[in-house]
C-alpha cells in the first residue's frame, strides 16, 4: 500500500471541527427561537428587549458549549464511554454558569424602560415606581438581605437543574455525530483495505499464470534444442519474448481490451504451434462491436493452455481450439472449446492439479463477485468447454 495512501487513512479526522461548531450554533439558535416564541405566545411586554437579552444569553451559551466541546474532543477520542461520563460531569458546572448568566441578564441588568406588568398597574395607581437599572432588591417578601441572597441561589440552582439537560443534550448530539463520523471513517478504511487486499489477490492470481506457462514453454523449447531443431526453437524464443513483453507491460489488476487479450492468445498459440504444427488449429469468433470490451488481463490464457495440454497434445488428429465472444443482456460471454479425443475431457480435474481452472474461477470471483461466473463441462463425444461471464463494459478511450 502506498505510504501516502496509508497516511490519508490514519490522518482522517473523526469529526470535522466545522461540523461541531455548526452543531453548537444550530443547537442554541433553536433554543433562542423556542424561548423567544414562548415569550411572545404568553404575551410578555417588551418583546424586542427580551429578544436582545436572549441573543446575549445565546452568545454566552455558545462560548460555554465551545469550552465543553474542547474538553470532549480530547477525551472522547480515547473512549466513547469516558466521553459520556465526562459530558455528564461537565454539564453540571456549565448549567450553573448558564443559569447564573440568565439571572444576571434578566434580573440584574434590567432595562430602565422595561416595567413588569404588575408594576405598571401599581404605577398607574400611584402606589409604586419603577426601579432604576442595576438596582437589586434587598427585601424579598419581607426577608433580610441574607435571605434574599439565599433565595437567589435557590432560584439559580433550580434553573440549573433544567439547564443541565440542555448541555447533556448537546453533548449527546456531539458524541452521536462523532460516533457516526468514526463509523463512517472506519467503513471507508475497511473498504480501502478490502480494495487493496483484492488488488493484491488479483496480482497473486495473475502471477500464478506466468510460471505455469513458462515451465511448459521452456520444456518444449528444451525438447526442440535437444532434437537440433534450431529454426523452430528460434521462432519459439522470439514469440516467447513478444508474449512476455506484451503481457507484462500493464498492471495485472487492470482490464484490457478483448481484442488485445485475443492477440496475446494468438502469440501463445504460435508458440505451441511449433510443437504441434499439424494438430493445432484455431477458430476465433469475435464480433466487431465487442472488440473494445474490457476483460481481466490474460484471463483466457490458462484455458487455452489447458486445451493444448489436454486436447491437442494427447490427440492423434487435428484439434480445433475455438474462442467465442457474445453479448447477452449486458453480460459478456466468453467460451473456450476444444474437440479433443473422446475420453480426454475433464482430465485436468481428474489427473491434473486443476490450477488453471481454479485460477480463472478465483480471478472471476475476486474481480466480479456474484456478477460473474466460470462454468466447465465436458463435451460429447470429446472435448471440453469453459464458459466465462462478466459485466459488459467498454474501453472509452
Amino acid at each position: 500500500m502506498p505510504d501516502e495512501f496509508a497516511a490519508d487513512l490514519h490522518d482522517e479526522p473523526a469529526l470535522s471541527p466545522r461540523v461541531a461548531l455548526l452543531s453548537i450554533v444550530g443547537f442554541w439558535l433553536f433554543y433562542c427561537a423556542i424561548v423567544t416564541l414562548r415569550s411572545a405566545v404568553i404575551g410578555k411586554a417588551g418583546q424586542l428587549d427580551i429578544l436582545v437579552r436572549h441573543l446575549e444569553l445565546m452568545v454566552f451559551s455558545m462560548g460555554l458549549t465551545y469550552l465543553l466541546y474542547l474538553v470532549l474532543r480530547s477525551v472522547a477520542s480515547s473512549s466513547l464511554r469516558r466521553g459520556m461520563i465526562v459530558a455528564g460531569l461537565l454539564a453540571a458546572p456549565a448549567a450553573l454558569a448558564f443559569s447564573a448568566a440568565d439571572w444576571v441578564v434578566f434580573e440584574v441588568l434590567k432595562s430602565p424602560w422595561t416595567v413588569p406588568a404588575d408594576s405598571a398597574d401599581n404605577a398607574s395607581s400611584g402606589t409604586e415606581q419603577p426601579q432604576p437599572a442595576g438596582r437589586m432588591m434587598v427585601q424579598v417578601g419581607g426577608t433580610n438581605a441574607d435571605d434574599a441572597n439565599i433565595e437567589v441561589i435557590k432560584m439559580i440552582a433550580d434553573s440549573a437543574v433544567n439547564s443541565y439537560f440542555f448541555f447533556v443534550g448537546w453533548a449527546a448530539l456531539y458524541l452521536a455525530l462523532r460516533y457516526a463520523a468514526e463509523v463512517g471513517a472506519l467503513e471507508r478504511k475497511n473498504a480501502a483495505f478490502r480494495a487493496a487486499a483484492q488488488a493484491a489477490e488479483l496480482r497473486a492470481l495473475r502471477y500464478q499464470v506466468n510460471p505455469h506457462f513458462l515451465f511448459n514453454t521452456l520444456n518444449s523449447l528444451s525438447s526442440l534444442v535437444m532434437a537440433d531443431r534450431r529454426p523452430p526453437a528460434e521462432r519459439m524464443i522470439i514469440n516467447l519474448s513478444s508474449f512476455f513483453r506484451a503481457s507484462l507491460v500493464g498492471d495485472p489488476t487492470e482490464d484490457v481490451r478483448l481484442e488485445e487479450e485475443i492477440r496475446l492468445q494468438r502469440l501463445y498459440l504460435e508458440i505451441e504451434q511449433v510443437r504441434f504444427p499439424d494438430r493445432l488449429r484455431l477458430a476465433i469468433d469475435l464480433p466487431h462491436d465487442l472488440r473494445d470490451a474490457l476483460v481481466p488481463g490474460l484471463i483466457l490464457q490458462p484455458l487455452i493452455e489447458n486445451a493444448v495440454k489436454y486436447g491437442v497434445s494427447r490427440s492423434r488428429r487435428p484439434v480445433t481450439i475455438s474462442i467465442r465472444a457474445s453479448d447477452r443482456q449486458g453480460m459478456l460471454l466468453l467460451s473456450v472449446q476444444d474437440d479433443g479425443e473422446p475420453g480426454m475431457a475433464g482430465k485436468e480435474t481428474v489427473g491434473g492439479t486443476g490450477l488453471g481452472l481454479r485460477n480463472v474461477a478465483n480471478r472471476i470471483a475476486a474481480r466480479f463477485g456474484s456478477d460473474g461466473y466460470c462454468r466447465v463441462r465436458p463435451l460429447d463425444p470429446g472435448g471440453f468447454l469453459v464458459d466465462l461471464a462478466m459485466p459488459l463494459t467498454f474501453d472509452e478511450r
